[in-house]
């Protein structure tokens, strides 16, 4: 089941974000005010993914790179 849950989430989540720029976007051109949903929405993507980004990113162990050479 989480498999499917995963899966989901990456079909529908590059979407949903590229909608919401877009249609973010027109309103920008356009002068249009940014509806509270709409803002929330992007507002949400955004923060889930990168929030999702940095618990990966702490939970794994990070490894020290020699940048000196050998």
């Amino acid at each position: 089941m989480q498999s499917w849950i995963e899966l989901i989430k990456a079909l529908i989540r590059p979407f949903i974000i590229c909608w919401g720029f877009v249609i973010y976007g027109v309103c920008v051109i356009n002068a249009m005010v940014i509806p509270d949903l709409l803002a929330a929405l992007i507002a949400a993507a955004i923060i889930e993914y990168f929030g999702e980004r940095a618990v990966i990113r702490l939970r794994t162990p990070s490894t020290t790179v020699d940048t000196k050479g050998a």
